[in-house]
């Protein structure tokens, strides 16, 4: 209203809302201290006005906020953009696996904030196994790690319908906190035999205090009728080392005390 006009006396603008002179007098005390308005004494009155200089100090300040959004959207939209190319590279590899017989394997890679010793374990504290293992909205139960080589790795994945998925697994190799390899398979058939296996390497390598972990799973047995968890292992993968970095984090801010 004040930049509408040259200058307004206090009673004139009091008149103009539906509320009591007390509450606009404590607006007018605020804008005042900010230094965005100007009040002089006539006789009576108080006169009021825009502090010109003030708001251009706002304006320049509302303009770097402004670029710094800009910045920010362009690179949103730079994340977005190649998320959705990979989310549509997704989709082709797993029509292609839906479409095809032949045993598939799969390599993944992530940077994790925390040290190796931290990451390593993340895979070998059946706790925080337990936290992290499987897709997003899976939670897991009943979960056994012997970690040696030969060590038995036993949990039951609980999917959101209820349904329970046993996994049941074996340590091949283990160079903590730098490798583990690890055989394992899931939808156990009535003599409890697995028919989906496949075998697990994982690699913490340092990089200047943090993890680039390396995940490379190779299936080495399917039976018929298992196409759709085939074609959703790379998300499912994706998903669960999401869960882990959570874990994690959660995890360090605990150790350290955060």
């Amino acid at each position: 209203m004040l930049a509408t006009h040259e200058a307004l006396a206090a009673s004139d603008i009091y008149d103009r809302y539906p509320v009591s002179p007390q509450a606009i007098s404590r607006h007018l005390k605020i804008l005042r201290e900010a230094q965005l308005v100007i009040v002089e004494k006539r006789a009576q009155q108080r006169i009021y006005r825009i502090n010109p200089a003030a708001f251009s100090e706002l304006e320049d300040w509302t303009a770097g906020l402004r670029k710094r959004w800009n910045q920010r959207l362009d690179a949103l939209e730079k994340v977005l953009d190649e998320e959705w190319n990979n989310t549509r590279g997704m989709k082709d590899w797993r029509e292609k696996t839906m479409q095809t017989d032949r045993l598939t394997e799969l390599t993944m890679t992530r940077i994790f904030k925390q040290p190796r010793e931290f990451v390593f374990r993340g895979w070998t504290d059946p706790r925080l196994f337990a936290k992290w293992w499987g897709p997003e909205m899976f939670s897991n139960s009943a979960c056994e790690l012997d970690v040696r080589p030969g060590g038995a790795i036993r949990l039951d994945m609980i999917a959101p319908d209820g349904t329970v998925y046993p996994f049941r697994g074996v340590y091949d190799e283990i160079a903590e906190p730098e490798k583990l390899v690890f055989t394992g398979g899931s939808f156990l058939d009535e003599a409890g035999h697995p028919q989906l296996e496949s075998r697990t390497t994982v690699l913490f390598d340092d990089v200047d205090g943090q993890t680039k972990l390396t995940v490379h799973t190779v299936i080495t047995k399917a039976v018929p009728g298992l196409e759709q968890p085939l074609s959703g292992m790379q998300e499912g993968w994706m998903t669960s080392l999401e869960r882990l970095e959570r874990v994690l984090a959660q995890y360090s801010n605990e150790t350290l005390g955060r």
